[in-house]
This record gives structure tokens, C-alpha cells and sequence, in this order.
């Protein structure tokens, strides 16, 4: 089973972008929007995309590592 990745959002432009990118490659990925579960992930700023081996990318990263699939 491919591992997936995480996309944590608010569904703001920049998200909505990133995660048309993903789904345009076929990257699986899930959604996290709950601002609960961003608070405990001490996220405090959107997107970010966490890779299946934990790392977790700022949206200009993400995109380079997307866009490089």
C-alpha cells in the first residue's frame, strides 16, 4: 500500500492550490482541516504538506517538491 501524505489546510488560495497540484500528479494524500488537530501539530500556518516519511513542507517547498514529481 502506497503511503500517503498529509496536506494540512484551511482551504485558503494557496491550499487550494497546492492541492489541485497533488491531485493533477496523483499524489494520494489526505486532508487534515480540523483547526483543533493544527493547534496540537503546533501548526499556526497554512498549507503544509507532510511527506510520508514525516517531513513536512511550508507551501514554496511543497510546491518545488510537487512540481518535481
Amino acid at each position: 500500500m502506497e503511503a500517503e501524505h498529509t496536506l494540512y489546510t484551511t482551504h485558503c488560495p494557496k491550499c487550494r492550490i497546492l492541492e489541485k497540484k497533488l491531485a493533477d500528479k496523483g499524489v494520494k494524500f489526505r486532508i487534515c482541516d480540523d483547526v483543533a488537530a493544527l493547534s496540537a501539530e503546533k501548526i499556526v500556518s497554512v498549507p503544509v504538506l507532510e511527506l510520508p516519511d514525516g517531513k513536512r513542507l511550508e507551501y514554496f517547498e511543497a510546491v518545488k517538491y510537487v512540481n518535481a514529481l
